[in-house]
């Protein structure tokens, strides 16, 4: 067996026919079966049998194809590393990329590594993580940057931590479940859905969190692996989806929005249920401007400093400078109307239920 030969049987086994696949590798067709015959003999066993005017690969077949996939990706990257050497070219960095990471800090990166090494060529592929890391142990990826997934023991793959991000469930502005108070799980699984194939690490979350709840795994009514397409589907539907903070900022998901229990919906069921009176509780805060970008994103390091209230005041003056100014009345309300304040009651531990 030599690299033609596995050549031609690649061309083979991606069209499936004989005389296709002879035509695109420049030989005749007799030429083309009597080399996969000499190929067949030499691995003791068939790679594929005759079906009409076209072919059918079997089990051994499809294994050589991996196989054979991963010898042209090594050949070309050495090919590539040598050309490179010889002519001062650094050479070709192939990028999985994870939705959000298309908007966030992967331009950023590509951009100044260009500057340091002009001769880098960078190509980039979107997907979800699954697909990507599938990809990157066939050999077709250099490295991905995406959702890390669940089972990180693997000895051909290095995985590192990079950042974080918060997966919401999303829907349209004006769906119906943003008209409900009492939010349960149970409304939330009668809800038809807008999800990534099965595979997706987002997917499995949601199946499993609705499975040990008691509910059925949904079934998406719209199954689709182009984050476009869902968020156009979820503008223009009932259904819900699954995404991050992140892609909610992007102008893409323009018209969407989370519906799920943040923080400030735990918070607002927290004081709902242990204030000794029953209050009307809104917990919006910034999130709506943030996700229509009225609101100066914080970043990362002054969030852990605690110093966002600064941040947003330096970035939009107009707006914060009242703001705070009228915060400075807090001290004294408290002063004058802390005793008078309802107590909070002590009540059993219960699951959480976001409200709005």
């Amino acid at each position: 067996m030599d690299h033609r030969q596995l050549q031609l049987f690649l061309a083979v086994a991606e069209r499936l026919n004989l005389s296709q696949a002879a035509e695109a590798m420049g030989i005749t067709q007799p030429g083309l079966s009597k080399s996969m015959h000499r190929l067949h003999r030499a691995l003791g066993t068939r790679l594929y049998h005759r079906r009409g005017r076209g072919i059918e690969l079997t089990e051994a077949g499809r294994a050589l194809v991996r196989h054979a996939k991963l010898v042209e990706t090594q050949l070309a990257d050495a090919r590539a590393e040598v050309v490179g050497i010889a002519d001062g070219k650094w050479g070709h960095a192939r990028i999985g990329a994870g939705p959000s990471w298309l908007s966030r800090h992967l331009p950023v990166a590509i951009s100044r590594i260009m500057n340091r090494h002009p001769n880098i060529r960078f190509t980039v592929d979107t997907g979800f993580p699954d697909k990507l890391i599938g990809r990157l142990r066939l050999g077709e990826l250099d490295i991905v940057i995406g959702a890390l997934p669940e089972n990180r023991i693997d000895p051909d793959l290095r995985f590192l931590r990079l950042t974080s991000d918060v997966i919401r469930v999303v829907g349209r502005k004006g769906h119906p479940l943003t008209k409900k108070r009492d939010r349960t799980l149970s409304d939330f699984a009668a809800q038809r859905w807008v999800l990534p194939s099965r595979q997706e690490l987002v997917r499995q979350r949601l199946a499993r969190a609705l499975i040990e709840a008691g509910f059925p795994e949904p079934t998406p009514a719209i199954e689709a692996d182009s984050l476009s397409l869902i968020l156009a589907a979820l503008r223009t539907t009932d259904c819900l989806g699954l995404t991050t903070t992140q892609i909610l900022l992007d102008k893409e998901a323009h018209g969407v929005i989370a519906i799920g229990s943040g923080p400030q919906e735990k918070l607002g069921h927290h004081l709902r249920e242990n204030l000794s009176y029953r209050p009307a509780i809104h917990c919006i805060g910034a999130a709506l401007g943030f996700i229509t970008g009225d609101q100066a994103a914080i970043p990362d390091w002054t969030d852990r400093l605690y110093l966002g209230w600064l941040w947003r005041l330096l970035a939009q003056p107009r707006i914060f400078i009242p703001r705070l100014s009228r915060a400075l009345e807090l001290p004294w309300l408290i002063w004058k109307y802390g005793e008078k304040v309802p107590p909070m009651q002590r009540r059993s531990a219960r699951s959480v239920t976001s409200y709005q």
